[in-house]
């Protein structure tokens, strides 16, 4: 059987591409190697943007909770940053239910959903690509779109591969708790705690309660930690966070750890995302924020933009394959610039002070530019030096004794 489309792994970049793209009247085959509904490793936590930009996921009942209020804790637990809103910050989702929500949208337009098929081989020609699956079915497309994770093996096949020295690493374990015990813990706004620098950590805990559920997790980022710097096992980090969040009653005391999942995750981008006939979205192409490790709203950017991209490919005929390189360009304005600036300072990681927190602590306007990246879909193109020069002012005012 031949598609216009063959996208490859129905996450949130490859479902998104292919509810786009069917919903304009292409033929599209949405492929993954896992059977579906399934989770992931994951906090769960995507920013307001996220709902802001993409209204039909509320609309389709795909967000579990939402959290309108913050509080960001130092390292050494003495400086705390409490963050309040009348809009929620963040939208809680449960990765399985959430994904296989966004795999019914594209098949509820059109797109074919085949699971627990992975492709073997791929073979490009002028006209077209040939792909054979694992079971050895052969299929003909003109194009296709790699969401297939991280270390994409469709990435590996066209000999475009992840670098592993910047990458991040997480602990990650999700706990039912009754509605109760959330409201006494979080409150109806559902309180989400950020832990800085935990232990010296280079990166941060959370803690993100959910409608029935919480996430509780560690996340460090490699592009962080110094070359000498001894190395920390994460896992023993999480099980001390646990400990930790219960000694300072921010969780019930009767949460006991049985099967904590870790992930890793790319924080930069791979060199090339367009080929010939072939896109690279999500997490195959590198694309999560560098500072958070939220992945989810640039996921369904690209797979939003790929669509939109390869749309214009097929109509002004399949030979012209110049226009897939214009996908580059778009994703990197759209979100690419920021996290190219994200990534420079991620690198701090790890090396923030207590009176960092202090500052922000006391300047709500520092605060409020800083959550505009979260809460809106503006780009910090418009505002990041006006944050940085805030900052900096601040910071040498309070070195120097002039505040």
């Amino acid at each position: 059987m031949n598609y216009d489309v063959v996208v490859i792994g129905a996450g949130p970049a490859g479902a998104t591409a292919a509810k786009f793209l069917s919903e304009k009247g292409v033929s599209v085959l949405l492929l993954d190697k896992s059977k579906f509904p399934r989770n992931k490793p994951c906090g769960g936590g995507l920013p307001a943007r996220v709902i802001k930009r993409y209204k039909y996921l509320e609309e389709n009942g795909l967000i579990d909770s939402y959290s309108f209020e913050v509080c960001m804790h130092s390292n050494s637990l003495k400086q705390e940053v409490e963050i309040q809103k009348d809009e929620p910050i963040v939208a809680m989702v449960l990765r399985d239910r959430f994904d296989e929500g966004l795999v019914h949208l594209a098949t509820k337009n059109g797109a074919v959903f085949c699971e627990e098929k992975s492709i073997k081989n791929i073979k490009l020609t002028e006209e077209t690509m040939h792909l054979t699956f694992s079971d050895g079915t052969e299929i003909e497309s003109h194009y296709v779109i790699a969401a297939d994770g991280m270390w994409s093996p469709m990435g590996k096949q066209l000999g475009i591969q992840q670098s592993n020295k910047n990458i991040g690493m997480c602990i990650v374990e999700e706990f039912q708790l009754n509605k109760i015990k959330l409201d006494q813990y979080f409150g109806e706004k559902r309180r989400i705690h950020l832990h800085l620098n935990f232990q010296e950590v280079a990166g941060y805990g959370w803690v993100f309660p959910k409608a029935e559920r919480v996430n509780i997790g560690i996340g460090e980022f490699r592009q962080a930690i110094r070359p000498k710097k001894e190395k920390k096992n994460i896992k023993d980090i999480y099980e001390n966070y646990l400990k930790i969040l219960k000694e300072t009653n921010l969780i019930p005391p009767m949460l006991q750890s049985k099967d904590p999942k870790g992930g890793v995750f790319p924080t930069s981008p791979i060199k090339l995302t367009a080929l010939d006939r072939v896109l690279f979205c999500g997490d195959a192409a590198g694309m999560v924020n560098p500072l958070t490790g939220e992945g989810i709203y640039s996921a369904m950017v690209s797979g939003e933009i790929a669509a939109a991209v390869i749309k214009e490919a097929l109509e002004s005929g399949t030979k012209n394959k110049k226009i897939l390189y214009e996908y580059q360009a778009r994703w990197k304005h759209d979100f690419g610039d920021d996290n190219e600036w994200f990534f420079h300072w991620s690198k701090q990681w790890g090396r923030g002070k207590e009176n960092i927190m202090r500052l922000f602590g006391e300047n709500p306007q520092l605060v409020d530019l800083a959550l505009k990246q979260v809460m809106t879909q503006e780009s910090t193109k418009t505002y990041r030096w006006k944050l940085v020069r805030r900052f900096l002012s601040l910071y040498l005012k309070d070195m120097f004794g002039f505040r």
